[in-house]
């Protein structure tokens, strides 16, 4: 009886002859997979159930996460990137005056983010805690103020209203 020679190595996988063309489909994918995992795994990113910071004066403090919008299972979000968020907490002096209650659902936009990213220069930046807007469903900004910095990436996403809101930008 002849061994077949091809044989592959799977990380978490037993060896596979390869024998038939479906055999080798499974395999190739196999790999593919193990690639991307490995990848993600290293990235502190955005996904359900994160709490996330209020960077806006719409009266809200903490954020969950509920959905991450852009695609049929995304399961990450990074900067630049909207989010369906359920509001956690309000501001202390602002419970009659917020635009905004306990619970309620709104959408928003990423500002701030943990993991660290690499401009074509070279520099890598991050920061130290993850930040969100909330924003309409129209995409209009909830908050008439943005109280942190924003990276220069936004600009180049088409977010000019954020920016003219905020501080400044890094």
């Amino acid at each position: 009886m002849v061994k077949n020679q091809y044989h592959s190595r799977l990380i978490g996988v037993e060896p596979i002859t390869f024998g038939t063309e479906i055999q080798r489909s499974i395999q190739l994918s196999y790999k593919r997979l193990a690639k991307k995992t490995k990848n993600l795994l290293n990235k502190k990113m955005i996904q359900q159930e994160s709490i996330l910071k209020v960077a806006d004066n719409s009266g809200a403090k903490t954020v969950k996460c509920i959905k991450v919008l852009g695609g049929f299972k995304k399961r990450y979000a990074t900067l630049g990137d909207i989010i369906v968020v359920s509001i956690q907490e309000l501001r202390n002096k602002s419970k009659k005056t917020s635009k905004v209650l306990k619970g309620n659902v709104f959408r928003a936009l990423i500002l701030k983010v943990k993991s660290k990213y690499k401009k074509r220069d070279g520099t890598t930046f991050f920061f130290r805690e993850n930040a969100v807007a909330l924003i309409t469903k129209q995409g209009t900004p909830v908050g008439t103020r943005i109280l942190t910095p924003l990276p220069k990436r936004l600009k180049k996403k088409k977010f000019l209203k954020f920016i003219s809101l905020s501080i400044g930008l890094i």
